[in-house]
């Protein structure tokens, strides 16, 4: 995943990103399949995956949490 990428899906909302990671196992799973039956040019596009499927699954984490926090905040005040 590019800079720009990376950018634009932390602009994206949770729901989005939940999409984006159900899209991402997808495609891991269907490299698999290609790399099984031999298909497969790139093998090393499957760690390319998993690894677009971490940023994304950390960027959701990361929002999740700043929601949390937000309301803390604002209980506490």
């Amino acid at each position: 995943m590019k800079k720009n990428e990376f950018n634009q899906i932390k602009g994206l909302s949770i729901k989005e990103l939940i999409d984006k990671t159900k899209q991402i196992r997808k495609e891991i799973a269907d490299l698999t399949l290609d790399k099984n039956m031999n298909k497969l040019k790139d093998l090393k596009a499957i760690s390319k995956k998993r690894k677009d499927l971490a940023q994304v699954l950390t960027v959701i984490k990361q929002k999740q949490l700043l929601e949390k926090l937000e309301e803390l905040k604002k209980e506490t005040k």
